[in-house]
Formats: C-alpha cells, sequence, structure tokens
C-alpha cells in the first residue's frame, strides 16, 4: 500500500467520524457535555479532513476537491472561533489569526467562481462542475463575508456568537455532506448530480434558518424580560 492510498482512507475514515460526531452535536443538548465532546471530535475530525483533503487533491490534480476542503473548513474554524470572540459587541478586537482564516477563504472562493465560470465556458453551465464551483464560490464569498463584518460593524446582540457559531457549524456540515453525497454520486451514478449536490441545502438550510430564528427570538424575549 503507498502513501497517496494510506492518505485517501485517513481521508475517508476522518470524513466519516466529522459527519458522524457532527450529527450527533447537532442532535445533542447544546451546551451539554455530549455536545461539547461531539464538537471536539467534530472539530478534530475537520481538521483531519481538510489536511488529507489538500494532500489527495494536490495528488490527484483535483481543484474542485481542493477548495472545497478551504470552505468546509473555515466554516468549522470559524464557528469555533465564534466561542473566543462573544464579546465583540463590546469592542473586542479579533485576532490576526480571524482576518488571516477569513481572507484565505475569500481568495478561495473567487478562485472557486472562477473555476465555475471556466466550467461553464467549456461545459456549459447545466453541468455538475459548473454548478458545484459556482453554487459552492458563491455560498463561501458569503461565509467569509458573514464572518468578516462584525470584525468591522460592532454587532448589535449580545447573542451574536451563538449565532455565529451555530451557523458556522452547520454550514460546515452541510458543505461537507455535499462533497461525500456529491463524490459519492459520481463515483456510482445512484442519484441525479443535481439532486445530490442541492439536497442537503434544501434540507439543511431551512432547518438552520428555523433554528436561528426560534434562537434569535429566545434571547430577544429574554432581554425583554430582563429591561
Amino acid at each position: 500500500m503507498n502513501l497517496q492510498s494510506i492518505i485517501l482512507g485517513l481521508h475517508i475514515l476522518v470524513g466519516f467520524s466529522a459527519l458522524t460526531s457532527g450529527l450527533l452535536a447537532i442532535l445533542a443538548s447544546k451546551g451539554g457535555k455530549l455536545h461539547r465532546g461531539s464538537g471536539k471530535i467534530y472539530f478534530i475530525a475537520m481538521t483531519g479532513v481538510f489536511i488529507s483533503g489538500v494532500w489527495v487533491a494536490v495528488e490527484r490534480d483535483n481543484r474542485f476537491l481542493f477548495l472545497i476542503a478551504f470552505l468546509s473548513y473555515y466554516s468549522v474554524f470559524a464557528g469555533v472561533r465564534a466561542l473566543k470572540l462573544k464579546q465583540l459587541h463590546r469592542d473586542q478586537k479579533p485576532e490576526k489569526v480571524d482576518w488571516i482564516a477569513g481572507s484565505i477563504n475569500a481568495l478561495a472562493n473567487f478562485l472557486f467562481l472562477g473555476l465555475g465560470i471556466f466550467y461553464v465556458f467549456k461545459n456549459g453551465f447545466f453541468t455538475g462542475g459548473a454548478l458545484l464551483s459556482i453554487g459552492f464560490g458563491l455560498g463561501g464569498l458569503a461565509i467569509s463575508y458573514t464572518n468578516l463584518s462584525p470584525f468591522i460593524f460592532k454587532p448589535q446582540k449580545s447573542w451574536h456568537w451563538y449565532l455565529s457559531h451555530i451557523g458556522n457549524m452547520m454550514g460546515g456540515y452541510i458543505a461537507t455532506l455535499t462533497a461525500f453525497i456529491s463524490t459519492t454520486v459520481s463515483r456510482y451514478g445512484y442519484m441525479d448530480p443535481f439532486l445530490a449536490f442541492a439536497l442537503p441545502s434544501l434540507i439543511g438550510i431551512p432547518l438552520l434558518i428555523y433554528w436561528q430564528q426560534k434562537i434569535n427570538h429566545s434571547f430577544e424575549q429574554k432581554t425583554k424580560q430582563v429591561q
């Protein structure tokens, strides 16, 4: 067994661990021991997914895998960092690593968008490569903007970090699940590739929006009661 096969096997293993532990963290009671423990495993596994994914992408000259590694990992990284940036509404300053990570992610997703445009001219708009690259590129740029803007414009809500944490961790999970399903479909062809690309977002994003709105409403009610 050569090194590339070992790294690929490791990538699959940590990817499965990330999907499993991430789902457990989503379902567990927030702030509880199970949530924190599975969340830590999720972050470690996603770090492994990122490192091994970049390795495999470079070895296979797979530009899509290379860029998706940055998108999915940055969301999880930003979600973890949100727990360290709880006082942004009180003039806390982000660290250099926060700016650097957000900037690298923005650059990677500009490249993602460019790759999608390249695929449009090469193969047509309604092709897997074009749709995936443009979709991920636009989504990744939105994630960079969402995470970098509180560094410039002070958040008004004291619970901004909670919304950021949930949004980023869920966003990273959706991106990772999309990449997993899309890769599996392209290999075995048991589902329409467009459906495979859209399904995690069609289910995950509405749930995320509902979840965040519910949390926001809950905090607003508590704030009114205190006042």
